[in-house]
Order: C-alpha cells, then structure tokens, then sequence
C-alpha cells in the first residue's frame, strides 16, 4: 500500500493497493478484515462519511522491458530492497543536495575501504574524484536523468581510483547515485592480461632455452680459449731458439740443460710413443719374448 496526498488539499489522501483481480478486491473490501484494518488509522483522524470513493485502475503493459521491470518492483519492493543490501556488486548511496551521505551500501563502503559508519554523514564529494564538478552540478540543477549512465571515479582510504558506472536519480532535497562496475571493460581488461600472461610465459620459456644454449656457447668458447692457450704456449716454445751443445747434442731449456728426445717429450705435442724395429727387436730380446710384429 502507498499513501499519497492532494498538493493542493492536504487533508485529501489517496491509498493505492495492488491486487491480482477486482474480485479479490470485491471480497476483502467487504469482509471483516477491511473493518479490521481501519484500526491503524491514526488517533484523532477522522474520515468523512461519504467522502471515500474507490477508483479500480488497470495496468497497462509496458513495451520495454524496462517498463516491465518498473511495475514489477512496485509490488516487489521487500525483495528488491534485499537484494540491493546484500548485494556484493551493486553500489549505492543517498545523499543530501549538498552532498552529506545519509544512507550507503556495504559494497560500496567495502570498496572505499571504510565501514558505512564512517560513510555515513560525510560529504560524497570526499570521496569523488570531479574535477569539473559535474555530477555537482546535475545535482545542483536537478536533473533527474536516471536513464543516462555516466562514469563516476571514487578513490578509497590509500587513494587508489576505481570507477563505478552509475545512473543518478536527483530527488527535490536528496539524490541517489546506485552503480556497478563496468564489467564489459573489465572483462576486456582480464582478457587482455590473460594473453599478455600467456606471451610473458612463452618469452620466459624462450629465454631460458636461449640462456641455456648462451652458457654452453660460453662454456665450448672458454673451451677452445683454453685450448688456443695451450697450443700458442707449446707453438711458442717450439719457436723459440734453443741453444745446442756442439758436442753431446744437449738443448737448453730455461736454466736447465736436457736431451733433445726430453724436451720434445715435454713441448711437442704432435710427438707420440712407440718403438722402432730395432729397438722393439732388442726389447724383445732382453724380455724373452719370442713374439714377431710389425712396428710398434
């Protein structure tokens, strides 16, 4: 039940109930509970005998879905207020013309980073990052376009923004502002993360195989460093000039003097080992063995 007065008789009043049929209506008005209810009416108000009139309206349906939903929360309220308090998503608050919050949603107050105590009597414009002031200014002028949506940036308790896309319902001495996020562009936003993922994990795996073959490029390149090292130390000491004893054949090398077999053994790395066939027939010899070959 609504209750509404005349704006130009107060005393007039008018009580519009929602019923399913007239019938209905027919047999409640005329039953003991119609009596019944008459008992809420305030002390010391009176009704004139014969002033009631009772008009029966019928609704007409509405195109749009919108209209639909419009005269379907009429008779929903009770579930629909619900739902709006409960809601994790939907955002809302209400606010004075100058702006002094006199109702907010806990999703609302949670995404300010704040209880609804805290919201609650404090100017919305703390809260609001407006730096035309244009929602000020719809309020100012009372622009009741609710049908439009507009982007409202907030910033919470540590400053960081966030945006609600809102619809603004400016009353004669409050406003409500009811919003959710946008979730198309946020969807677009996780969408592109997930492939910006996606390529980072495939750079990552690629740079790891890329810096496992880099280390054993390094590694072979320190290899023949090593190796290009060791062939100049020994190509170095083979051209160097060596002083030779004219007599017994003697080489020096260093400080030091040594047969010429000695030094090639140590500095000559193309040299190998082996016996000639007069040597191995003479080790032959002083081991015993009886054995015939080749070269050794």
């Amino acid at each position: 039940m609504e209750v509404f007065t005349d704006t130009k008789d107060p005393a007039v009043f008018h009580l519009l109930t929602r019923w399913t049929d007239e019938r209905s209506y027919r047999d409640w008005h005329g039953s003991a509970a119609h009596k019944l209810s008459h008992q809420g009416i305030p002390t010391g108000l009176k009704l004139e005998p014969g002033s009631a009139r009772i008009l029966v309206l019928e609704r007409l349906e509405e195109p749009s879905d919108a209209g639909f939903l419009a005269s379907l929360a009429a008779d929903a309220v009770p579930v629909l207020a619900e739902a709006l308090a409960d809601s994790p998503t939907l955002c809302w608050l209400v606010a004075a013309t100058d702006g002094t919050i006199r109702r907010c949603s806990r999703s609302l107050a949670g995404r300010l980073k704040q209880t609804v105590d805290c919201v609650v009597g404090r100017p919305v414009w703390e809260f609001v990052i407006d730096e035309n002031q244009s929602l000020q200014n719809q309020v100012a002028e009372g622009n009741r376009h609710y049908r439009e949506k507009r982007l409202v940036n907030f910033a919470d308790a540590d400053h960081f923004p966030f945006t609600l896309e809102c619809r603004i319902d400016v009353q004669p001495d409050s406003f409500l502002l009811f919003g959710e996020p946008p979730l198309q562009r946020d969807e677009a936003a996780r969408e592109e993360l997930f492939q910006l993922n996606n390529q980072l994990a495939v750079l990552s795996r690629e740079n790891a195989r890329k810096s496992r073959e880099l280390e054993q490029a390094h590694k072979q390149i320190e290899k023949t460093l090593e190796d290009l090292k060791t062939s100049h130390w020994h190509l170095r000491k083979l051209q160097e000039v060596l002083p030779i004893c004219m007599e017994c054949g003697k080489v020096k090398s260093g400080t030091r003097w040594e047969s010429v077999v000695e030094y090639l053994k140590q500095n000559a790395l193309f040299l190998s080992h082996g016996y000639c066939p007069e040597c191995f027939v003479r080790i032959k010899a002083e081991w015993g063995l009886t054995e015939t070959g080749g070269d050794r």
